[in-house]
């Protein structure tokens, strides 16, 4: 994710939660983890703590070389396991206030009602409380209009370049 993107979203998240340049103490779920660019920072801003959902090896490496790096252990779960599978766990049972959903573009070429993500959305949404904001990194192209099944509502959609960001409300 460009650097652009990041600083806007948690611009964005600042805005929602009014908390300029920080987060309040949520727990976050940083799916398709990567490098966990967007949960280390967000444990960096205040999140009280952060579960990563990363299944490559590669990329599992280097997310543990960084939590390391940054003595963010304490507060970060690894978990090497698909992002998209039925329902990732709960946040110690409390559900998570904050998702990051920064999957494959080309996993989210369809966001039509049998697609990967609108059936992520669908599975999740039980054990998701009200409130909990998913922020969803996609090609700018993709426009996601979601129905009273998905259970989730666009809050804010915003076009970066080449990248869009959606904020999804529970």
């Amino acid at each position: 994710m460009p650097d652009r993107v990041k600083q806007s979203i948690f611009d964005m998240l600042g805005v929602y939660y009014d908390t300029p340049g920080g987060l309040p103490p949520l727990n976050v779920a940083d799916l398709f983890a990567g490098s966990g660019s967007m949960g280390l920072e967000a444990l960096s801003r205040g999140a009280r703590k952060c579960w990563f959902f990363e299944r490559d090896r590669a990329a599992l490496s280097a997310l543990r070389e960084n939590i390391a790096a940054l003595e963010a252990g304490q507060s970060a779960v690894v978990l090497p396991v698909d992002a998209w599978r039925p329902s990732p766990p709960n946040a110690d049972g409390q559900g998570f206030d904050l998702m990051f959903l920064d999957p494959p573009y080309r996993d989210v070429e369809n966001v039509g009602p049998d697609g990967l993500l609108r059936s992520f959305l669908r599975t999740i949404a039980p054990a998701s409380a009200a409130g909990t904001l998913i922020v969803f990194h996609h090609p700018a192209t993709v426009t996601l209009t979601l129905s009273s099944e998905d259970q989730w509502t666009v809050e804010d959609r915003r076009i970066l370049g080449t990248n869009g960001v959606t904020l999804l409300l529970r």
